[in-house]
């Protein structure tokens, strides 16, 4: 398999990313976790590009508002981790770029959600803190919270906002499952579920008690059931492999470091897991099978987010290769 760079831009700390399609138009979105911009890039106009706003930046997690182009995003956790001026917004799409309404401030609010309800009446909302308050950017005393509600679209706000009882220091990892979501930090892995049409209490389970940074999931060896692939400890250095039921089937040394990409699905017809991390090497790789066998992507390009996308029959990498400045896209070629 090969990865062809076709698509290379320059954007200062490029950090969060997305791909929206709706009302036929296509595109990738990609922002910066400095002052910096948010770029769109029109995939069906060369990537033609976009700025959704010029500065503000900040911003770590973006949620697309199905079945439009219109979309949330957290601006503001700077600097570093000691984000209290933290807050969401929504963009709006006009036909030719974004309209931007603030929807409230959201203290340390690292990654977050917009979950469709059952009933199709909305959306539940979630939110994870990297902390509840902080002295100084080393502050980790007041661990975070995992703050649930609901998001009314048509009155842009969040409400009925509640934390639930469990504290989780240093939260970095979400990862919306199928009926689920995965929380990750200091204390493992949990499992939230959102409540049913018949009851209003969320649901909240630990599955592991090692310190997890992020964590993406796929079948990669083929026995019917999802492996789970995690960065083990704040930003690194470890990689786990671990089974559907959590228990550890490989463990790499310690020489990721700052490990923060992670991505994991169907690259042809075969599973893969992509990975890449913000220190020493800094490279992207491709994880092949359950004992970690990596090939390089990308060397020193120290990414912060990746996903894979489709178009026209083609599959795409795209990565927000941070420190290299640099919003990169790859065709994925001689997939088996």
């Amino acid at each position: 398999m090969e990865f062809e760079k076709i698509f290379s831009d320059e954007l200062d700390h490029c950090y969060a990313i997305m791909r929206m399609t709706a009302e036929n138009r296509d595109f990738v979105i990609v922002a910066s976790e400095e002052n910096r911009p948010c770029y769109a890039y029109d995939l069906d106009n060369h990537f033609s590009r976009t700025t959704v706003w010029p500065d503000v930046g900040g911003t770590m997690t973006m949620v697309n508002i199905p079945g439009t182009l219109n979309f949330l995003a957290t601006q503001r956790f700077y600097p570093g981790f000691n984000s209290a001026a933290c807050r969401i917004v929504k963009e709006t799409f006009n036909g030719t770029d974004w309209d931007q309404k603030v929807i409230g401030s959201f203290p340390y609010v690292h990654r977050f959600d917009i979950i469709p309800k059952k009933d199709n009446e909305g959306f539940w909302y979630v939110g994870c803190s990297i902390a509840n308050s902080k002295r100084n950017t080393d502050d980790w005393s007041d661990p975070g919270k995992i703050w649930v509600g609901t998001y009314d679209d048509v009155n842009d706000r969040i409400v009925d906002k509640t934390p639930l009882s469990v504290r989780i220091t240093k939260n970095h990892g979400y990862k919306r499952m199928d009926g689920y979501s995965l929380v990750t930090g200091v204390e493992g892995i949990f499992k939230l579920v959102p409540p049913s049409t018949d009851s209003t209490k969320w649901k909240l389970t630990q599955l592991s008690s090692i310190e997890t940074s992020d964590i993406y999931s796929t079948d990669i060896n083929n026995d019917g059931e999802n492996e789970y692939l995690t960065i083990e400890g704040f930003h690194g250095p470890y990689l786990r492999m671990s089974n559907a039921s959590f228990q550890t089937i490989e463990r790499s040394e310690p020489d990721t470091p700052f490990g923060h990409a992670i991505w994991g699905g169907q690259l042809g017809s075969k599973n893969y897991f992509i990975f890449g991390w913000r220190d020493g090497a800094q490279n992207l790789e491709l994880i092949s099978d359950d004992q970690l066998s990596a090939t390089v992507i990308d060397k020193q390009v120290g990414p912060s987010n990746v996903t894979v996308y489709e178009k026209n029959g083609q599959q795409y990498l795209l990565s927000a290769n941070r420190e290299a400045n640099e919003v990169a896209v790859y065709a994925v070629r001689n997939a088996e």
